[in-house]
């Protein structure tokens, strides 16, 4: 019983503190999601490399040092990944709130330049119905999707600070739920690193109870073994005892 309340505190607190990392990924991811309109790539990149140290050192405390350095280096990229992927849901949820829908026509439409196998984006053109006045902006697509001449109905923003899109490319749902699954590789990386180390800490723990009798019947095999083969030896050698040709010890015959 004193063994088992002694194990209790040592789990409990790497629970906890596997706890209290994860809550730090999910502050930092969210931080650094907040700062990126307002910084440089440059320190932003530096920002993302002093979290990994910090999230390196913090994870060293639950598991092996290998562990942990593979876990920050997965965590601060699916981070960074998903705080890329929350931007772009940011732009489809600000021009819902601001956009106004137009009816347009496609006047125009482009391709970008032939890359190797890079695919090629359409461009487009668009004028409103009503009054035949441009859209700021071209409306982008991954495929050639629309004709000139075409009719839609699209979402404009009245700042013009992002391009025209249809309200099916203004849907947010499929970035929000790529953010999400990152994070959560991002924490399962910190719960993986706290599994690891808790079942380093068990192993080691046991293996000498397991190891240390069994080395000592290993002892006892080996010197039985001995036993029996210089008995048979004495006996085939009439009373000496041999190895190598050398006489080792005589047994004094019976009478």
């Amino acid at each position: 019983m004193n063994a088992g309340s002694g194990a209790r505190p040592s789990r409990t607190f790497q629970v906890a503190a596997a706890v209290g990392v994860c809550c730090y990924v999910l502050a930092a991811a969210c931080g650094m999601y907040v700062l990126a309109g307002g910084l440089s790539p440059f320190l932003q990149v530096c920002l993302w490399g002093v979290h990994g140290i910090v999230l390196a050192l913090l994870l060293r405390r639950l598991g092996p040092t290998e562990t942990a350095l593979g876990a920050a280096l997965l965590a601060v990229a699916a981070s960074a990944a998903a705080g890329y992927v929350a931007g772009l849901a940011r732009e489809d949820l600000t021009l819902r709130q601001r956009g106004e829908q137009v009816a347009v026509t496609v006047v125009a439409e482009r391709l970008d330049p032939a890359e190797g196998r890079k695919g090629r984006h359409s461009h487009y053109t668009l004028e409103r119905a009503e009054d035949g006045s441009t859209i700021p902006g071209e409306m982008e697509t991954t495929s050639d999707l629309y004709d000139v001449g075409r009719r839609l109905t699209v979402l404009v923003d009245p700042e013009g600070e992002m391009r025209p899109r249809t309200p099916g490319q203004a849907d947010p749902a499929v970035e929000l739920a790529g953010a999400a699954g990152l994070m959560l590789v991002a924490v399962a990386g910190v719960g993986w690193v706290a599994w690891r180390g808790r079942r380093h800490e068990g192993g080691g723990a046991s293996r000498p109870a397991r190891q240390v009798p069994q080395g000592t019947r290993e002892v006892e095999e080996r010197e039985a073994r001995l036993r029996e083969l210089l008995r048979g030896e004495a006996f085939g050698n009439r009373g000496s005892w041999r190895f190598a040709e050398a006489v080792v010890e005589e047994v004094p015959r019976e009478p």
